[in-house]
């Protein structure tokens, strides 16, 4: 940091607008600050406290500390869903002030760190101009976090919206994971004529899945197709696409190595409804800290299975043998796609 910085911070702010509107939502509370102008882009500031996450977090600093960290990766993925901040505007879709209507392109969170010489120049001009964190005033700005979000479009000005406008904020889908940790036997190219039923942890809701077949994928000779795609050779050089398979081997062969696969499984189950499947050897290994995590979405060919739903697919991105032929696995956890109710501040 330095004073130049910290001039550079304050000269982008083109302008400002207060709204200063609380809500306290499923006991998190939710203050938005206002409106910020970066020369063109225009941004919606808003400050939220989860009481409940701060308490949570607390803890696991505690632990962590006292060297309880977490060894395997079942006991990693347990402590991220564990310890989850709960943020509506993550998915704030569309946000309307008094009667114009603003789509959100984007969203960023960060804690309330004042060392982040940011965050007390977006407070300081915000109270320049008459802000008041009613209802949030008093909490500990350590347990605060800002979040902006990218309000689409080009602005010359802040757009003006009449005195005390109402506004509303409308969400879209988001998945919401339940813990299972169902033991699943897998073979590989078998028919699974019957269907799976399991229960989530807490709430012990019935569901079922009708997976319909279970097969190994080589991602290696998938990605390497890719590279040699015609489309590609006329968008980049041969220098420039040798470059980036390069790369693409050098990190992915710690992920997976070349003589080694994927597991796809392809299945039906009830609407908005998603499955994770891990192998038990992988949830019960140590954790690797020099393996990054890469995420795969892999087509089904067909568009329903055999009982006429549309497929899904669960790739279980971790190295399988090519000779493997049944694996012990677990169904970790299902997602379903929920969706909050519109807010009015």
């Amino acid at each position: 940091m330095n004073i130049g910085y910290l001039r550079q911070i304050i000269s982008s702010i083109a302008e400002i607008q207060p709204l200063g509107r609380t809500a306290e939502i499923s006991g998190i509370i939710y203050h938005i600050i206002g409106l910020i102008r970066y020369n063109h882009a225009l941004r919606i500031v808003a400050l939220h406290y989860d009481k409940e996450f701060a308490q949570q977090a607390e803890i696991v600093e505690i632990t962590e500390s006292n060297g309880c960290q977490p060894r395997t990766n079942r006991e990693l993925l347990r402590g991220d869903s564990s310890v989850r901040m709960t943020n509506i505007f993550h998915t704030v879709e569309i946000i309307s002030i008094g009667e114009k209507q603003f789509t959100i392109d984007g969203t960023e969170t960060m804690p309330c760190d004042l060392q982040n010489w940011e965050i007390p120049v977006i407070f300081t001009e915000f109270f320049k101009r008459g802000w008041n964190p009613d209802g949030i005033e008093y909490q500990s700005i350590e347990n605060l976090f800002l979040t902006t979000a990218e309000i689409s479009g080009e602005y010359d000005c802040i757009p003006d919206f009449g005195e005390n406008p109402v506004l509303r904020l409308t969400f879209r889908c988001e998945p919401k994971p339940y813990w299972v940790e169902q033991p699943v036997t897998l073979l590989i190219g078998t028919e699974y004529p019957d269907k799976l039923y399991f229960q989530d942890k807490d709430l012990s809701a019935n569901h079922w899945v009708q997976i319909n077949q279970v097969y190994l994928l080589d991602i290696w000779e998938e990605t390497m197709k890719s590279f040699d795609d015609p489309l590609l050779a006329e968008q980049f050089a041969a220098s420039e696409r040798n470059k980036h398979k390069a790369d693409f081997e050098r990190h992915f062969t710690a992920i997976c190595p070349k003589d080694m696969c994927f597991l796809v499984i392809e299945y039906e189950c009830e609407e908005d409804i998603s499955l994770r499947f891990q192998s038990r050897e992988w949830l019960n290994a140590t954790i690797q800290d020099n393996i990054s995590c890469m995420g795969f979405l892999i087509k089904p060919e067909k568009k329903t299975g055999i009982l006429g739903l549309p497929l899904k697919t669960s790739i279980m991105a971790e190295p399988i043998s090519k000779n493997c032929v049944i694996i012990d696995t677990e169904l970790v956890f299902y997602s379903i796609l929920q969706k909050y109710d519109d807010v009015l501040l």
